[in-house]
């Protein structure tokens, strides 16, 4: 399911063109007789086209008999209509054509999406019009589906902040839909049958309903004429009404507090807020900022800086058509601080109301949402999204590139105003995830033991007898030929230090990308002070010889600016006006950094509550269990993020020694991507990185990764699923077999119509599973992993089935299915260059391994060179069944 968050974006006039000029707001309409909306947004920047289609029908809209149907249909959406399309079709047709498709459920909306390469756009629209009106709801295809349902389900629920929030909804809104769950209750699930999925697609899923957008390398009037040609016919019916629901508010402030087996207590602050129709998203997105947008926002000064009683604060919107809920979420040192720490927010929103805010504050907020509408004018699918949202919500398809059109002294008004309305502490709901009493594990344990036999017992009675439908129409699918596409090549040079600096001019947006790779990794951390390097950058941004920790953050944020500082680099993304000082910066933060005393216990601290966080989410943790695992003794077992024991011994002796040693421009490359034009990059790069100077990097020795086989580890844990991951060792990105393994992993698990994937369609064992062959290979070997979540009860039998699965897929491979990958991977090569950041990655790729600038340009041809024969036997050398390595994590 899409994220529902808001994606912020800037007016055109406040980024200083006119609105006839901006390509960004290039929305071009067509209303058809049946009263489908046609949106088209061109942009040609790569041959890339996202096209979704959405219908103004969610959950807000089932009756009662009806709980969880919307997204019920949505899962069926793409598993076949009553004559044209098989199960299997869309899915195999998507990976044919080289894109891939998805599909979103909200309570106001569902939307179906597709990505494809601009020479295949076309050949998805004749599938889409016929889902709308032929979708063949079997039952046997709801079966397994269901199964897939229930344990997306419980996926959810292990998602502790994100249930917390939706329990707020629920009680938040007796009266409305929002009250009940997005994907319903699992007992309004059991007993639902494809008829019940039928009658609420007739009643809603109707062209007069539906908004088509179009982002991407197309012809607007091409796109108006195929669609006319393909939905002009589906018949409407203009007597459909949409419902209006009404929400009786209160003075009222309610809590739910949810108790978990987690180390780290997260507190959520809610607020009832208008919602999206009403097109307030410029006051709650500065505010946002204005309240937890960086360091130099309010929250974090005061809570994280000064008090030092939370380690992270967030504030966001969810915005959903009739009310939103806004959002503040913060990580306290300790579970007995929450009530002064939302006192403490209330003093800050009350300054606000009663005194105001500066030019600063407020400049500081409108940048911040300048440099997310430059970021998303990168990006086909999240402006296809932002279109349809905008354009269901308030009838304003290019809202999202217009809302901030609000002048200065409105703006500051709203926002005092708009503050004291709605955020006061007598209509504040507060949202707690708490650690679980030791006293009530077992009655936990209990409950989730009993769901999973209900579960169990339930879902046995809804057995798939048939196999999965083979494709049909997917046999009469030409694949275009593929447009010329010419891939960037950068501009090298030398600073004097010996840094490696490549550029490229991209006038797309008026903003740069910067990427700083150093030769020190994480695997330079000593093996008794591991994260190390993690504690080491996060000191660098608090504070400098020239500039205090508070003062840095100004600087930076103040502009717009985002500096992520990690163990191994630095990546930046500034405004072009503010390259210069964007580049002083940087230099000051890799010279000049002064690891205050105080500063060093605040960001411990942090560090602390990071590792609980991390701790407490198996989907963070379980990777660095199987490196452990796999690597053993090698650098590459190394966490990162260290241990509480490792970052409790780091000393600012330590700090300053590493950074000293370390943060060295030896073997250090720098690629720079944007609009660049009229600076003279090597003349204003070494003004200020020139300079930079440090000690000699000694090369890891790397000792030979060990094949370590057949371990299995299970790490007990209070959780709805297992977390199950098989991996073994792989190769390393220069192995001869690299690009034979890669072909295969498009087959094996990279795509919904990849053998993973179908073993999830058949048996609804998993809701989501994924693999590779050459995961995380570099410059040392990789893993051969397959990673998914499954119920405790069926952990054993998705095991067996992945690994029989494994034992066979080799010898099975055909000749079509090579040639899909390879097209697959053809196609997918100018995603390395869709956007500043990709671009600049690209570049440091191709450096680190050695590979001519012209690679990209012979990728494709390369890989057509690889054999049938050639993929089966490198992925029957590696994908070996019976010597995978097994982690499970959750209740074993």
């Amino acid at each position: 399911m899409k994220k529902l968050l808001l994606i912020g974006c800037l007016s055109q006039s406040m980024l200083g063109f006119t609105q006839e000029s901006s390509p960004a707001m290039h929305i071009e309409k067509k209303v058809l007789k049946n009263g489908l909306t046609v949106l088209v947004r061109p942009n040609h920047t790569v041959p890339k086209v996202s096209m979704h289609l959405w219908y103004k029908a969610g959950s807000k809209d089932e009756k009662d008999g009806e709980k969880g149907i919307a997204h019920l249909i949505e899962h069926m959406m793409f598993k076949g209509t009553k004559e044209m399309l098989s199960e299997s079709d869309i899915k195999v047709i998507a990976h044919m054509l080289s894109g891939n498709c998805n599909a979103f459920t909200s309570y106001d909306y569902t939307g179906y999406l597709f990505n494809m390469p601009s020479h295949n756009w076309r050949q998805v629209l004749p599938i889409m019009a016929d889902c709308m009106v032929n979708t063949s709801f079997k039952d046997e295809h709801l079966n397994s589906e269901m199964k897939a349902v229930i344990q997306e389900l419980k996926m959810l629920k292990d998602n502790h902040v994100r249930t917390v929030i939706y329990d707020l909804l629920t009680t938040i809104f007796p009266d409305h839909p929002y009250h009940y769950p997005l994907i319903g209750y699992k007992q309004d699930l059991w007993s639902v049958k494809g008829e019940d999925l039928e009658r609420f697609y007739k009643k809603h899923y109707l062209p007069n309903n539906a908004t088509l957008i179009v982002v991407g390398d197309v012809d607007t009037q091409e796109v108006f004429k195929l669609a006319e040609e393909h939905f002009g016919d589906i018949p409407a019916n203009f007597d459909y009404k949409k419902e209006e629901f009404y929400h009786n508010p209160d003075i009222a402030s309610k809590t739910v507090s949810i108790y978990r087996d987690v180390q780290q207590p997260v507190g959520v602050m809610a607020f009832v807020v208008p919602g999206a129709k009403e097109k307030i998203a410029h006051l709650t997105d500065v505010i946002s900022n204005m309240l937890a947008g960086g360091k130099s926002a309010r929250l974090y000064k005061k809570l994280v800086d000064e008090k030092q009683i939370v380690t992270l604060i967030q504030a966001s919107c969810l915005d959903l058509f009739d009310h939103g809920l806004f959002l503040i979420i913060f990580a306290p040192k300790s579970e007995q601080d929450v009530g002064h720490i939302e006192r403490i927010i209330f003093d800050e929103i009350n300054d606000i109301v009663e005194h105001g805010f500066g030019d600063s504050e407020l400049q500081t907020a409108l940048k911040q949402a300048k440099m997310s509408e430059y970021s998303l004018l990168e990006k086909n699918e999240q402006q296809a999204y932002v279109i349809g949202k905008y354009s269901l919500a308030c009838d304003d398809p290019g809202y999202a590139y217009t809302y901030l059109d609000v002048p200065k002294d409105k703006m500051e008004k709203d926002i005092q105003d708009f503050l004291a309305d709605y955020f006061r502490p007598s209509i504040m709901h507060q949202g707690l995830v708490l650690s679980l009493p030791e006293g009530d594990k077992k009655q936990w344990l209990k409950l989730q033991e009993a769901s999973d036999e209900q579960d169990t017992k339930i879902l046995s009675a809804r057995q798939r007898e048939t196999q999965v439908e083979p494709p049909k129409y997917a046999q009469t699918i030409k694949i275009a030929q593929m447009n010329e596409f010419d891939f960037p090549k950068a501009q090298t040079a030398e600073l004097s230090n010996g840094t490696k600096v490549f550029w490229y001019e991209n006038d797309q947006t008026p903003k740069i990308n910067l990427a700083l790779e150093l030769k020190a990794k994480q695997w330079h951390d000593p093996q008794d002070k591991q994260g190390l390097f993690t504690f080491v950058a996060r000191m660098m941004s608090e504070g400098t010889k020239n500039y205090s920790a508070h003062e840095l953050a100004h600087e930076i944020e103040s502009r717009g600016m985002e500096i992520s500082i990690y163990p191994g680099g630095v990546s930046m993304v500034m405004l072009k006006e503010d390259f210069a000082k964007g580049l002083e910066l940087l230099a000051e933060i890799l010279t000049n950094a002064t690891f205050d005393k105080d500063a060093v216990e605040k960001v411990r601290t942090q560090l602390l509550t990071d590792l609980k966080r991390y701790w407490d989410n198996p989907n963070s943790f379980a990777s660095q269990l199987m490196s452990e695992m796999i690597y053993k003794d090698h650098p590459f077992s190394k966490n990162s993020m260290g241990t509480i024991e490792s970052i409790n011994s780091i000393t600012r002796d330590d700090l300053v020694g590493f950074y000293n040693s370390f943060i060295s421009p030896d073997s250090a490359k720098c690629a720079i991507v944007g609009d660049i034009a009229g600076y003279d990059l090597k003349s204003e790069v070494e003004k200020t990185l020139g300079s930079w100077d440090g000690p000699k990097i000694d090369d890891v020795d790397f000792p030979k990764v060990q094949d370590i086989c057949s371990l299995e580890k299970n790490y007990p844990m209070h959780r709805d699923q297992v977390t199950l991951m098989l991996a073994k060792k792989s190769i390393d990105r220069k192995d001869d077999d690299y690009d034979k393994l890669l072909i295969f992993d498009q087959i094996f698990g990279g795509s919904l119509h990849s053998r993973l994937f179908q073993l999830r369609e058949q048996s609804g064992l998993f809701y989501t599973i994924n693999g590779s062959t050459v995961a995380q290979a570099g410059v040392q070997p990789g893993m051969v992993v397959v990673r998914t979540l499954v119920s405790t009860d069926r952990a054993k039998e998705s095991e067996k089935a992945i690994k029989d699965m494994m034992a066979t897929v080799a010898e099975t491979l055909t000749e079509r299915e090579l040639a899909e990958a390879k097209n697959a991977l053809a196609n997918g090569l100018v995603s390395f260059f869709d956007s500043n950041a990709n671009i600049a990655q690209a570049f440091l790729f191709l450096d680190k391994y050695g590979f001519d600038a012209d690679y990209f340009d012979h990728r494709a041809k390369n890989m057509v060179n690889v054999t049938l024969d050639e993929v089966k036997n490198a992925a029957s050398k590696y994908l070996l069944p019976d010597k995978m390595c097994v982690l499970r994590v959750g209740r074993i």
